[in-house]
């Protein structure tokens, strides 16, 4: 393996990061106190519908894209961190934009945003390939607005008067809305990130077909 001084400075500096916000996280006590309600805001049954094909795709069609970069751990990792984690670190960050959380959780959530979107992809390419990836500047400038936009669709819900909203705008979050969520709605208004999403892979990859 061989890295240049320069990426092994940049690998240095997100790795460190990256293990001092872990231990930062593992040790809030609020980060704590939100796992369990999140991770069952995060199994809600049309939440798993719309991750499971998303992650189907995302696994397995770098095969037919001329990217050799996108392999089954890419994209299978990627869509994993992305769907546990972007829900939390986009909510959080409002939360700190709007002074409900503090700032060191804000740091914590743009660390999990840029490893799960971008450093993870660095780490496996590196094992993978024996060198930094030259890839990995486009992909930190673009895989960032995929992981936002994903957060933003996982936080989509309804309230108790049907108008679309965040969950993080309620003062409850993460726990599940106690209202029921209709399905016909939420397939309306989940319709513009997934098409953000779709537009990205579909018109900013070369594929073979």
């Amino acid at each position: 393996m061989h890295l240049s001084i320069p990426f092994q400075a940049y690998l240095f500096v997100w790795a460190s990061v990256t293990a001092i916000a872990l231990v930062v996280a593992i040790a809030d006590r609020r980060v704590a106190a939100d796992l369990r309600p999140y991770l069952k805001f995060l199994c809600m049954p049309w939440k798993i519908a719309v991750l499971v094909p998303a992650a189907l795709f995302v696994t397995f069609a770098g095969r037919f894209a001329f990217d050799d970069t996108w392999d089954t751990v890419t994209g299978g990792g990627m869509s994993a961190l992305a769907y546990l984690t972007a829900p939390w670190a986009v909510g959080t960050a409002y939360l700190v934009a709007v002074r409900q959380r503090p700032l060191h959780h804000g740091v914590i959530a743009v660390v999990t945003c840029l490893f799960s979107a971008s450093w993870f992809y660095d780490a496996w390419l590196l094992y993978r390939d024996g060198y930094y990836s030259p890839m990995w500047l486009p992909n930190l400038l673009l895989s960032p607005f995929l992981y936002v936009a994903g957060g933003l669709l996982w936080n989509l819900e309804v309230d108790a008067d049907g108008r679309s909203m965040f969950g993080f705008f309620r003062k409850d979050w993460p726990a599940r809305p106690e209202h029921r969520q209709t399905g016909r709605w939420l397939a309306l208004v989940c319709l513009p990130p997934v098409l953000v999403v779709a537009t990205v892979l579909l018109f900013c990859v070369t594929w073979r077909f």
